[in-house]
């Protein structure tokens, strides 16, 4: 059916004058209402369909106080109020949420409505848009207090099962109830009609809200109630679960692992968490796991799903409450919150509650990354349902989002000035003696790879009345979809959309009694474009939508499908789709299977794991910094363990070192040839005092090969920190260096001085207690006696330092040093024959202050210069990049024996003054000036960092991060020009990084090791990577490689990470150390072979390190020139990559240029057939091995 698009207009919406179009619609709840029942602030929906046939989408609206009414689409925009007769009104209730479903399958929209108290309310429709009552034979009678309700196959026998949260019917620890606390012994004990959704935790009670309600329809529109008991849900481990009493707000059905099978997501308030139930296929269902989803929305209030980045995957959106203006948020708290856990409980089992917007990327592998702050989408305010829709019909889905609150019940100072009431005078007041919080309802423009721009004025949808319920249809039959919204105590808000961009709208006839498809996907393609869609029922906030929905389709692309995958596993397909067009698609009649029709034939994945053959874990000691510096930003001891790749026995194979935590022994693995590994143990001085933070090889000036460990003293300041050496001897023999005023972080080892042997560099970290002032580093020199120290610039303080590593930037033959460092740039310093000069202002790095993390480098953009890359903490977290206002951490230094305090602080435009990102309550613990000096929570909130310093005794210095992206540093001679990586390796803090061909293709990628999860309030967690691999494209770009395909998945918090040909394959395997968790070693299987180079030199200096090389193809003299390689000691961060490098094979070499330590060239011949070579520092073959 041709759709009648309008010639002119543009994206956006037009608020059109409802009482114009016929609707006087208003949802009004009084005053006396509220103060008894404050949960009624929480609004009610809306559902649209076309009740009555006539082809029009008509328009019913709830209400709290009074009838509902349904409105008539009369066509051109105009509508009319239905008579009472037709049994719509429902005038008894206190009427919730709504939905238009046919739940008997005789083609004609029936009514489902949610109450307080009377449960879910059930109306037939006779085909001609007259309703009948049936709730008390449906079997859907209850006292129940529902909010919204969603319907779907979730048993795969083609009618629509119904799944409808319960909230509770009063706020009972602010309006109060029916319960009692009593005492018995020492034990309190709770009593009355209300006290099941109460409990007692740590001497205080603990609000919880009502079981949700589970229905399976008989097929003919006859509902049974599943008891809980009946264990058709489980725990993610498949055990029975208890009842839960949940503030439910949204619930919707859908498929979302794409394994054809409807599951079941609900939003919860409070401290209640959500739950993403996975339907097993067998009539029950598991709730997802910790891995699948790490962090939830706290007070979550609604969902929806879309594939936002069109990868065919379903992504999901849940809103929360975080206001959007850094100073208002200063001024809120929940008043009903609850945290059981410790701040070293935040691992990987756990599943954190998060006070944002929270924002699920699909991964493919039935786990989420949680990217809302990365999107740009993480604070709305008090937001309701978010919406999913192409306003600008670009392909790509946008997001509304309703907001509005009554009255702030979160308001610091009134809940303050509430508390001081006479418990008569509570009851009397409510509600009302809060503020009224008015705030817009938001719109993002999707402008791909997970990010979005606010819209909200442009697209003319800004209406600050308070928005509840919001459904979705065609209100004039032009195939967009417009707007409509239940607002409380104000008019219904009816939005008309003007956008003029080709579209097709997609219309379901599914067979009986599922005649509206409901459960089935639709996919567009246009192009290379796929645009996904489900037709689900009921899903909103207290509403539903039509059962309609829309693609763009493009104005010029000749490829156009539609392919409709029906819940039963068939499938429709309509190719070259005209524009502007409504079609109606039809199931086809077949036998139903239950077979999974989703699963895709899986590849074997480039890497598999191989952590089986060490076995290791590393344990994180219980130790709590915040005790001396409460306000640090995050846990400082969880920096570790680094680990490494090198030949401390001299017998040719690569072997490991893995460090460990505070009184814990490290662990070395013994390469035995062919994969294998022998684990060495029960040897003497394997057990640190401290954590080992820092692993690299070195090689003494007797020739002995040994490992060195960095331990730190950073949680036992009362000790010296030490770099232990551990040498192959009868067993293994352990000596160690004390490092003096050096809070130990990264190992590098180079011949800074040409006389051919070793010497060592260790930056320094934070000193214990005065974060973010950093201890000096130390440079060691080797010589007769050992590594002594030296002074120099090297060997003051040079910032928190990260990650280092050696490298000859301007080939001059001497090698220069690279260093992060956390609050400052990235530094470099020029090695002039052995003495070294900061060039890091010349270069071009001086402003880049950052978070940085670990380094590492090579030749990216293939044109002879070494490039580096550095790690950082993301896009993704809480600090947000403003290169004229960065993120600014202020100090305050008293003396050494008393702690620095700390503010950090975050630009705010409308105070014109950073601001602190902690309330009152939590700074009087590092500055207990502060007390007494503000009347009221708004006025500390407007006061700024800068007024509140002038209440510590010492002055106040900060320390900025302007850049916090991770990125690669392209070598341009005098300067380097900073590119950032991939928007996805921005999306987790990002720690070690290697640089390697991991598949063999001759173009260097690199991996990162990501997340950070240990913060002190245990209210943050930034772990939305599982270990990335970014696939070198050339001239600097790298392309993410998903994960199933990687074979990589590491969803803990990775640490250091290295490369290593450990089984001598010719392909480069991989280890990625975790904190607190298992390691992770990784065989490569699908990689293209390489040649395997290793270079020998001196006795002092064995391995050449300080040398490069790379391959030469073609003829003579016109070469064409491979990537350079270098041979480094200490990169990444604080770990060691192997030193036998593994060189890519596009075609055949017919040489190798090795530049040596000092600056001599060489170029080797090299014979057909080769799969390792050993050059010696004369040019020479000394071993070679063949295919």
């Amino acid at each position: 059916m041709k759709l009648s698009v309008p010639a002119k207009g543009k994206a956006g919406f037009t608020s059109m004058p409802i009482t114009q179009i016929g609707v006087r619609f208003t949802n009004q709840v009084s005053s006396v209402a509220l103060q008894n029942r404050s949960n009624l602030m929480n609004g009610s929906g809306v559902a649209l369909g076309d009740v009555n046939g006539d082809g029009l989408c008509d328009v019913y609206f709830c209400r709290l106080e009074g009838a509902n009414e349904l409105y008539l689409n009369q066509g051109g925009f105009r509508f009319a109020l239905a008579s009472n007769d037709r049994g719509v009104s429902v005038i008894d209730f206190f009427s919730r949420g709504a939905s238009f479903v046919d739940i008997d399958g005789d083609e004609d929209l029936d009514l489902l409505l949610t109450t307080f108290r009377n449960g879910t309310r059930c109306l037939v429709n006779d085909g001609n848009g007259y309703f009948k009552d049936i709730t008390n034979q449906s079997g859907l009678k209850s006292n129940r207090s529902g909010t919204s309700l969603a319907l779907g196959d979730v048993d795969g026998d083609n009618d629509l099962d119904l799944y409808v949260s319960n909230y509770g019917e009063i706020a009972l620890l602010r309006d109060g109830g029916d319960f009692d606390v009593q005492k018995l012994g020492d034990r309190s004990f709770l009593k009355g009609s209300h006290a099941s959704r109460l409990k007692i935790v740590n001497e205080k009670l603990v609000e919880l809200g009502e079981a949700d309600d589970f229905y399976q329809n008989n097929g003919q529109g006859l509902f049974r109630r599943v008891p809980w008991e009946e264990n058709k849900f489980l725990d993610h481990n498949g055990n029975r679960i208890v009842e839960p009493m949940d503030f439910g707000l949204t619930v919707q059905i859908r498929d979302i692992n794409s394994d054809g099978l409807a599951d079941i997501y609900v939003c919860n308030d409070f401290q209640t968490p959500d739950r993403l139930w996975l339907n097993n296929g067998i009539g029950t269902f598991r709730e997802a796991g910790p891995i699948s989803i790490r962090s939830v929305s706290y007070a979550s209030r609604g969902v929806d799903f879309s594939d936002i980045d069109n990868n065919g995957e379903i992504d999901f959106f849940v809103t929360g409450n975080l206001a959007r203006n850094s100073m208002t948020r200063l001024l809120k708290i929940s008043p009903n919150s609850f945290s059981s856990s410790n701040l070293k409980e935040n691992d990987i089992v756990n599943r954190l509650q998060v006070e944002r917007n929270t924002m699920f990327w699909n991964r493919g592998d039935k786990t989420f990354s949680e990217v809302g702050r990365f999107a740009g989408v993480e604070a709305t305010d008090w937001s309701w349902q978010p919406v999913f829709i192409d306003i600008d019909l670009d392909g790509y889905e946008d997001l509304f989002i309703t907001n509005g609150q009554l009255h702030d019940i979160n308001d610091r100072d009134a809940i303050a000035n509430y508390s001081r009431l006479s418990k008569v005078k509570k009851k009397q007041a409510g509600v009302l003696v809060f503020p009224a919080f008015q705030t817009s309802n938001f719109a993002y423009r999707n402008l791909g790879n997970f990010r979005f721009s606010e819209s909200t004025q442009e697209w003319g949808i800004n209406s600050l009345q308070t928005s509840h319920g919001i459904a979705v249809g065609d209100l004039d039959n032009d195939g967009d979809m417009d707007l409509v919204i239940n607002c409380l105590n104000q008019p219904a808000l009816i939005y008309r959309n003007n956008v003029i961009a080709p579209r097709i709208a997609v219309r379901l006839k599914g067979l009986a009694p599922n005649t509206a498809g409901i459960g089935a996907r639709i996919t567009v393609a246009v192009g290379n474009v796929l645009q996904t869609q489900e037709v689900t029922a009921g899903g909103r906030y207290l509403s539903g939508d039509q059962e309609v929905r829309t693609f763009a389709i493009g104005g010029n692309q000749v490829n156009r499908s539609i392919k409709v995958t029906w819940p039963n596993g068939q499938f429709s397909f309509i190719n070259n789709p005209e524009p502007n067009c409504l079609y109606e698609v039809i199931e086809p009649v077949s036998i139903s299977s239950n077979e999974n029709k989703f699963e895709d034939i899986e590849e074997s994945p480039f890497f598999e794991d191989a952590s089986g053959l060490l076995n290791y874990t590393h344990s994180e000691n219980l130790y709590d910094d915040t005790l001396l510096q409460p306000l640090l930003t995050r846990c400082l001891d969880r920096s570790g363990p680094g680990l490494g790749w090198f030949d401390y026995d001299g017998d040719g194979d690569e072997d490991l070192f893995i460090g460990a935590s505070s009184g814990a022994s490290v662990s070395i693995y013994q390469n035995f040839g062919e994969g294998k590994f022998g684990k060495l143990t029960s040897e003497s001085g394997f057990k640190v005092p401290g954590d080992v933070v820092s692993v690299c090889g070195w090689v003494n000036r007797a020739g002995s090969r040994q490992w060195l460990a960095a331990i730190s003293n950073y949680e036992s300041p009362q000790l010296s920190a030490q770099m232990r050496s551990y040498r192959k001897s009868i067993g293994i023999s352990v000596s160690g260096k004390l490092l003096g005023d050096t809070m130990p972080g990264p190992i590098a080892v180079a011949d800074i001085d040409a006389d051919g042997d070793l010497d060592v560099f260790v930056g320094g970290r934070t000193v214990t207690g005065h974060y973010p002032q950093a201890s000096v580093s130390a440079l060691l020199v080797n010589n007769e006696d050992g590594l002594d120290f030296t002074s120099g610039v090297l060997s003051g303080s040079l910032g928190i330092v990260n990650g280092a590593v050696f490298s000859d930037l301007d080939m001059d033959g001497f090698p220069d040093l690279i260093i992060t460092t956390e609050w400052g740039p990235i530094r470099v310093f020029k090695n002039q024959k052995g003495k070294f000069v900061e060039i890091t202002d010349a270069l071009g790095l001086s402003g880049l202050t950052g978070l940085w993390q670990g380094v590492a480098t090579g030749d990216f953009d293939g044109n002879g210069k070494i490039d580096i890359v550095a790690t950082n903490w993301g896009l993704n977290t809480s600090f947000k990049p403003n290169v004229i206002n960065p993120p600014r951490l202020y100090y305050h230094f008293a003396e050494s024996s008393i702690p620095t305090s700390l503010i950090l602080g975050v630009w705010n435009d409308s105070a014109s003054a950073y601001l602190p990102t902690r309330n009152l309550p939590y700074l009087f613990k590092g500055y207990s000036g502060l007390r007494g000096v503000f009347t009221s929570y708004r006025d500390f909130a407007s006061a700024g960092v800068l007024k509140i310093s002038d209440y510590h005794v010492a002055s106040q210095k900060s320390v900025t991060a302007a850049i916090l992206q991770s990125m690669v540093f392209l070598n341009n001679n005098e300067r380097f020009e900073a590119k950032p990586l991939h928007p996805e390796a921005q999306l987790a803090p990002a720690f070690g990084v290697s640089v390697g061909d991991l598949d063999g293709d001759g173009l260097d990628d690199l991996f990162l090791a990501q997340n950070f999860s240990a913060f002190p309030t245990n209210k943050d967690r930034n772990d939305a990577g599982r270990g990335l691999w970014l696939r070198g494209a050339g001239n600097a770009n790298f392309t993410p490689v998903r994960g199933e395909e990687a074979g990589i998945a590491i969803y803990g918090d990775q640490r250091g990470s290295a490369l290593a040909d450990y089984d001598e394959d010719g392909k480069l395997d991989l280890i990625v150390a975790q904190n607190n968790g298992l390691t992770k070693l990784f065989r490569n299987n699908k990689a293209k072979p390489g040649l395997r180079v290793r270079l020998t030199s001196s006795k002092q200096n064995p391995d050449a390190i300080g040398s490069a090389a790379r391959l030469l193809f073609g003829s003579p003299p016109s070469f064409v020139r491979g990537t350079w390689r270098e041979w480094q000691l200490g990169s990444g961060y604080g770990s060691q990559d192997g030193l036998v490098k593994v060189f890519p094979l596009p075609e055949t070499p017919i040489a190798i240029e090795v530049k040596w330590p000092g600056g001599k060239v060489s170029v080797t011949s090299l014979p057909a057939g080769l799969k390792e070579v050993t050059i010696g520092q004369d040019g020479r073959i000394i071993n070679q091995k063949t295919k």
